[in-house]
């Protein structure tokens, strides 16, 4: 008996769609209105899929389809949802998000290319990697996010982020700690995104908008900044060309 064998299987089950194209795996609740109306899909064309419940729309543009998923708030939900997509067939993935700044020169509004994450999260040691494979960003979703945000003159920055399981845990001690080790910003999700994705062999990056500051190791909030929100909206239709040129 293989003692390492798992006794349930991510798999498809009635009323799943066909995920043969990229999609958008949302990350922030109120980003997938956003996206919605990027894509000029109805509300009443809303889908939500079960197990685990999630919301999910698509449409066809320039001949192409696209279709958003969401929203896993923490890296169990986020692996739970990105295993039910593999299984319905998904295999390029842009995850769009937002996340907190750890560096003083990073500001709200600002975009985070995530390439690798620092896991302080329970979900990603559940995933035993082979030798020689990487938790990290797929160079090619990479590249393009960095690219096309740059060319949409977006301040952006590529590189290593946080995650953690506990966001009223984040102390001023790592905070400092990570800030100095150049760590770029905190989230919830992508270390355990990263894993999953590697374990099974799939594309998958990521886009994040800061949404608040942490550097000067006090909170300085931009959910009440109409700058943030401006710049989610123009991130969130650079998501869409993104995806559908994957």
């Amino acid at each position: 008996m293989d003692e390492d064998g798992v006794l349930i299987e991510p798999r498809r089950i009635p009323g799943d769609p066909d995920i043969d194209h990229p999609i958008i795996l949302n990350l922030f609740e109120p980003y997938f209105e956003f996206l919605r109306k990027e894509l000029k899909i109805k509300k009443s064309a809303l889908k939500r899929l079960r197990f685990p419940s999630m919301a999910c729309c698509s449409a066809d543009m320039d001949g192409r389809k696209v279709s958003i998923f969401g929203t896993p708030l923490g890296s169990p939900q986020a692996a739970l949802m990105l295993e039910r997509l593999i299984a319905m067939g998904a295999r390029k993935i842009l995850t769009f998000g937002c996340c907190g700044s750890l560096q003083p020169d990073l500001g709200t509004g600002n975009l985070v290319i995530p390439t690798e994450a620092l896991s302080e999260e329970g979900t990603s040691a559940h995933y035993p990697l082979p030798p020689g494979r990487r938790a990290e960003a797929d160079i090619k979703i990479a590249q393009l996010c960095l690219a096309t945000s740059r060319e949409k003159k977006f301040k952006t920055v590529a590189g290593r982020v946080w995650t953690t399981d506990a966001l009223f845990r984040e102390t001023r001690g790592k905070t400092k700690k990570y800030s100095a080790m150049g760590l770029l910003a905190v989230e919830m999700e992508m270390s355990a995104l990263f894993t999953v994705a590697a374990y099974r062999g799939i594309q998958l990056g990521g886009l994040l908008v800061v949404s608040d500051e942490l550097a000067s190791l006090e909170w300085k909030t931009g959910f009440l900044n109409p700058l943030f929100w401006l710049a989610s909206r123009k991130a969130s239709r650079m998501a869409v060309e993104i995806c559908l040129n994957l």
